[in-house]
């Protein structure tokens, strides 16, 4: 999967969740792509090695645990955010990866430079299973940001009109 899909089906997740950070559940949702891809590049030589320790239980859990220890919201939502990405990449499908350490290192991955691995993942959308999830996430990402509007809009106007307000009070005290 690509960003519209992990970021806007997170994100259409949060409607049936109470108190949800919304951008916790975002970060979450690229979160194992976010540590993984330079990982597999730094570490391994090719962004195809995209897929390790942030794609497996163990640091789903670790996240979990730390979520209930602190009992903090934001925490919740980045974990949740993870569980929607691992869902989203089928990592049930690679058990090696999902389970890890258990049964035994992540498996190699062919080498790529980077175009060629931008080339693999948007010659993807070929794939319905990945074209419909992402076309879904886009669409909520729409919605979300038309239904949001009033809210961000209203955030910048009052934050001029108090700005302007102030300017108008310098000017007229000055006279």
């Amino acid at each position: 999967m690509l960003l519209f899909a992990h970021v806007g089906l997170a994100l259409a997740s949060a409607r049936f969740l109470n108190q949800v950070s919304l951008a916790f559940l975002a970060l979450g949702s690229m979160l194992p792509d976010i540590i993984d891809k330079p990982l597999g590049l730094i570490v391994f030589g090719s962004p195809n090695m995209g897929r390790t320790f942030a794609h497996t239980l163990l640091f789903l859990m670790l996240l979990s645990a730390l979520c209930l220890y602190s009992r903090d919201n934001r925490l919740f939502s980045l974990a949740w955010g993870v569980l929607i990405h691992l869902s989203l990449d089928f990592m049930w499908n690679s058990p090696q990866i999902l389970i890890w350490p258990l049964l035994g290192p992540f498996p190699k991955a062919p080498l790529l430079d980077t175009m060629s691995y931008l080339e693999m993942l948007l010659s993807g959308l070929k794939n319905p299973g990945i074209l419909i999830p992402e076309i879904a996430g886009l669409a909520y990402l729409i919605f979300l940001g038309y239904t949001k509007r009033r809210q961000a809009f209203g955030w910048i106007d009052h934050h001029l009109r108090d700005k302007a307000d102030c300017l108008l009070q310098t000017l007229f005290r000055d006279m």
